[in-house]
């Protein structure tokens, strides 16, 4: 909390996520079910928790993020616990489909999903927990509808796509508050999506329906952790407009950010941009390196640059630049664990 506040703790803090009820490691939990039973979810989380030799700072839920398309009607293809479940159709699949949404009820469709913090708010009495909430925009363009559906409605009728917009943006706002009605700490906040958005839209674009939209989210939920994740790729990231950079994304209200560092602006960089805004998390390379092919020596090395290049003056906690992948050993957990002891102290 310190460092949400910008503030010097006495170690750096640091977090790893990802889809952990299909973590390899991880028996007898399923991705899918977890989908339908927010104590399967909960259960999953606190096992990985009880599995490290090193207590995490803070547990960030990751659910499967188009959740609340699947209510809408969305389907998905879940097999043999693999993370990813490609999609088998939206439920918007022609402009006036964005008629077909509702508002969802927290307590009624996502009811399972609420109940899973209400599980980890409960157990989970000394560490902060923030649960992922995807942007409405991002909802629109990856599971209640297409990228290219969003963007030919975006030109050809944006009434339809705006009432559509609506709906989500009112239904994740409903669905944040009882969240944190339930005792958490806060929320993690997606906008990205991968990166495309970044790419496909203009900077008026993006602040017409992604920023906007973002804002009204954020705005009416009162908690004590907003972080926000800049999800991108290197085929189309917020460098690609000078996003980054410029300090555009300093237009949200969030008390921190993430984003992949090792893809694009290093987190020096970043925390030279932002740090008199937001506290900053980042500095672990998910990919094929040396966390996910379990080099404890690498992994070692890489934690000790990321905290010498981003630790000073605090405001810093050491966290990957997206959900991990569910093949990451459990050593390579361990061994961020161990050498923010090592090397975070102030």
């Amino acid at each position: 909390m310190a460092v949400i506040r910008r503030e010097q703790p006495d170690r750096v803090p640091w977090s790893i996520w990802g889809h952990f009820p299909a973590v390899n490691w991880l028996d007898h939990y399923s991705w899918a079910l977890a989908q339908r039973s927010g104590e399967e979810a909960a259960r999953a989380h606190i096992a990985l928790l009880r599995e490290l030799d090193y207590k995490m700072d803070l547990l960030k839920v990751t659910p499967f993020y188009r959740f609340m398309a699947m209510q809408w009607g969305s389907r998905f293809d879940f097999r043999d616990n693999e993370e990813e479940a490609p999609t088998i159709e939206t439920v918007v699949k022609e402009t006036k489909d964005w008629k077909k949404l509702w508002v969802l009820d927290p307590q009624k469709e996502l009811r399972e999903f609420v109940r899973t913090n209400e599980i980890l708010a409960r157990d989970l009495r000394t560490m902060p927990v923030i649960y992922t909430i995807p942007s409405p925009i991002i909802q629109a363009m990856n599971g209640v509808g297409t990228p290219e559906r969003v963007i030919e409605d975006m030109k050809k009728d944006p009434d339809s796509l705006k009432h559509g917009l609506d709906i989500i943006t009112q239904t994740t706002i409903d669905f944040a508050k009882a969240c944190i009605d339930t005792g958490i700490q806060g929320i993690f906040y997606g906008i990205g999506g991968g990166g495309r958005i970044w790419r496909d839209l203009t900077v008026p674009q993006l602040e017409e329906y992604a920023l906007g939209y973002d804002k009204k989210v954020l705005e009416a939920v009162d908690c004590e952790i907003k972080m926000m994740h800049i999800c991108s790729t290197p085929q189309g990231n917020a460098q690609d407009q000078g996003l980054m950079e410029s300090g555009w994304f300093k237009q949200y209200p969030v008390d921190m950010i993430n984003w992949d560092t090792h893809d694009y602006t290093w987190l020096n960089k970043g925390k030279e941009i932002y740090g008199d805004k937001f506290a900053i998390c980042g500095g672990l390379d998910r990919s094929y390196n040396a966390m996910r092919s379990g080099k404890i020596e690498q992994v070692e090395a890489d934690v000790k640059k990321a905290i010498e290049d981003a630790g000073e003056g605090g405001g810093f906690m050491l966290g990957p630049g997206c959900t991990v992948y569910q093949d990451m050993p459990r050593a390579s957990y361990n061994a961020v664990g161990r050498a923010v002891i090592k090397y975070g102290n102030y």
